[in-house]
């Protein structure tokens, strides 16, 4: 029987990505450049959450997410003026385009 691990914030790994300090000058497409490097890499969506964007980033498969998280975790993007990514699993995975 597979136990699901839970990570220290208390969500358990999903396929989808929540990416966090991408500062205000990140675009999509430098964002996406990152993570298309990783397997299994399907979508992306950019929100602005009081001003500092925020990324979901959804994978085919859990495995795929967790090795761009590990391997992206802490990276800085050419244009942050922040410390670099802070990735989480997302607390739901992304609803598929219909």
């Amino acid at each position: 029987e597979k136990v699901k691990k839970i990570e220290e914030d208390g969500v358990a790994p999903c396929s989808t990505l929540f990416i966090a300090t991408l500062g205000p000058n990140c675009s999509e497409e430098e964002l996406e450049q990152a993570l298309s490097q990783y397997p299994g890499f399907n979508a992306l969506k950019i929100r602005a959450r009081g001003g500092m964007p925020v990324a979901f980033a959804d994978f085919e498969e859990v495995e795929q997410a967790t090795a761009a998280k590990d391997g992206l975790q802490g990276a800085t993007l050419p244009s942050s003026d922040r410390r670099g990514l802070v990735i989480e699993y997302a607390r739901s995975k992304m609803r598929k385009p219909d």
